[in-house]
């Protein structure tokens, strides 16, 4: 009876055990293994914050979540240099951070980022570098992310068993 009390024990203690190692294991398996399956997870991260996560922060600290995003994309671009995503995406987070630079007053290094976003987007063969048209494109484009959060919200209240049970036809 004890050696089956032990052999449960032990094995309730390896499942616990597994439980909290298998996760971390498996992260630095893929992350030595399949580093571009790994960076592709890590740059979706900070994607949707470059995106998103500054809509309803006040300039300074937008200003501090972009230079944080900018700095872990060139980070992920000397590892990867040949990334044309990386190249685009530090572009546009460069345009992003200019304009809110731009905002908070800071006119001169708003164009020296400007400046760095449009040769990071003209290496990429891009045709239209005006600053007017790249802060509208990276306002566009915030807008649409936000919208799409916006019409999951809205969908779920427009789902019919969230309807007004008397008001089916």
């Amino acid at each position: 009876m004890r050696k089956t009390i032990a052999i449960f024990v032990c094995a309730l203690l390896g499942l616990c055990a597994g439980y909290f190692v298998a996760p971390i294991a498996s992260m630095g398996f893929v992350r030595w293994n399949e580093p571009d399956l790994f960076g592709a997870f890590a740059f979706s991260l900070v994607d949707s914050s470059i995106s998103c996560s500054c809509e309803n922060q006040p300039p300074a600290e937008t200003f501090e979540t972009l230079t944080d995003d900018l700095s872990t994309l060139q980070r992920w671009r000397k590892q990867n240099p040949e990334s044309r995503i990386l190249k685009q995406e530090i572009g546009l987070a460069q345009v992003r951070l200019s304009r809110i630079e731009q905002e908070l007053g800071h006119a001169a290094q708003s164009d020296v980022d400007m400046k760095d976003g449009q040769e990071e987007l003209a290496a990429l063969g891009w045709k239209n570098l005006s600053a007017a048209h790249l802060i509208a494109l990276t306002t566009q484009l915030d807008s649409e992310y936000k919208q799409g959060n916006q019409k999951t919200k809205s969908a779920v209240s427009a789902h019919p068993s969230t309807a007004n049970p008397k008001a089916t036809d």
